[in-house]
């Protein structure tokens, strides 16, 4: 199975959740700008809650730039101090461009690690977390 994994990330929680999946998938995860240069079966798609709401740049991704014949499953995945905005958005938008969205999402509650206003560095992922997302992607 071919996989990808994209990432939007500002204090870099969602980039580290993002290489926990791709080393558990065999892959390398990349920015959401590198876009897809291939077709992909699953396409592991990411990015952090700011203000209740997905990165503007990651959704016009979704709504524009992601070439929907490219990816024949999404898995959605979030980092967030509790809320799922991000994390639904990013299903809400896949659905919208027709994109097969697997039920199974990710979502990681980083609270303020991370808090890019608050000047606060994020990255740093728990042991306990990281075993969440490699158990998660060996369930699928």
């Amino acid at each position: 199975m071919k996989t990808a994994v994209l990432y939007q990330s500002r204090g870099g929680n969602t980039r580290a959740v993002a290489e926990v999946i791709a080393s558990s998938s065999g892959t390398i995860a990349k920015p959401y700008t590198e876009g897809l240069n291939e077709p992909v079966d699953r396409l592991f798609l990411g990015g952090g809650a700011y203000m209740v709401d997905a990165d503007a740049g990651l959704k016009d991704f979704i709504n524009s730039h992601l070439d929907t014949n490219k990816v024949k499953e999404l898995v959605a995945f979030s980092t967030a101090g509790g809320q799922k905005a991000a994390l639904t958005k990013i299903v809400e938008l896949a659905k919208a461009r027709g994109i097969k969205v697997n039920e199974n999402t990710l979502l990681i509650r980083m609270l303020l690690k991370g808090h890019t206003m608050l000047g606060l560095k994020g990255g740093k992922l728990s042991n306990r977390q990281v075993e969440t997302i490699k158990a998660f992607v060996a369930k699928l």
